[in-house]
């Protein structure tokens, strides 16, 4: 890990010319100290989705991609499946030390996809996330969680449109918890960003697997206009929403 960190650094100092932007700087400690607050209970987690997608407009896309040297981190991306790739992103350490992933409370990961790749339909329990699409372009569609039942989920949609490179989509508990991307062209991706552990700001009637559960979103609607998504094993999801044709 040490040696991957050594390599990162040396790319990003090569790819500024020694001199790391301020403005993202600022941007890295801004995505740290709301983490912080929300885990701490200073801040709700509304406002948290509020304050990331404020931070993430913030900064062009293009800066980021290459501060954060995604190029590199991403290029043996070979998409071999409609799922996603996924990769964690390694922060600058002149900004956050380099701490193991056992010991964060944090994430920050690419998911990355060729055109027809899917992020299956899932909810998330305990955590707050944020996806800001950094390349190509995705539809997507979210649901806020409105009750639990036995072994399925009662939603109501929330966005159901395209989004494209510089769009941020984010969620918790109280608003978007499902989300659901479907990429629309060859290596779409998303860089995201998230705070896991956090108390439960929802009434959980279900029980997560590594803050995850899957759902079946992909169902007629009840006259209120909600959805009953039943639970679902992650390959059930998997072959439902992402085989391939």
């Amino acid at each position: 890990m040490a040696s991957i960190a050594v390599l990162l650094a040396l790319r990003r100092s090569l790819a500024f010319a020694g001199e790391h932007p301020s403005s993202l700087d600022q941007w890295t400690h801004g995505l740290l100290d709301i983490g912080d607050q929300v885990s701490k209970g200073q801040m709700t987690v509304i406002e948290w989705q509020e304050r990331v997608a404020i931070l993430n407009h913030s900064v062009p896309t293009a800066d980021l991609i290459k501060y954060l040297d995604l190029e590199n981190l991403t290029g043996d991306f070979t998409f071999f499946n409609r799922l996603a790739s996924t990769v964690d992103v390694v922060m600058p350490e002149h900004v956050t030390p380099l701490i193991p992933l056992s010991e964060r409370n944090w994430f920050v990961r690419v998911f990355a996809m060729r055109r027809g790749g899917v992020i299956l339909p899932h909810i998330h329990n305990n955590m707050v996330s944020c996806h800001l699409v950094i390349s190509g372009s995705f539809h997507v569609r979210t649901h806020d969680r409105i009750k639990d039942l036995d072994d399925a989920v009662v939603l109501r949609p929330t966005m159901d449109h395209l989004i494209k490179a510089g769009d941020v989509i984010t969620m918790s508990d109280q608003r978007n918890n499902q989300h659901w991307f479907v990429a629309e062209d060859d290596r779409s991706q998303t860089f995201d960003a998230g705070v896991i552990g956090l108390k439960a700001s929802w009434p959980y009637g279900l029980k997560a697997d590594q803050n995850t559960i899957f759902v079946d979103v992909d169902r007629t609607e009840e006259r209120d206009g909600t959805i009953v998504a039943p639970r679902m094993t992650f390959l059930d999801c998997a072959e439902k929403y992402a085989a391939d044709a």
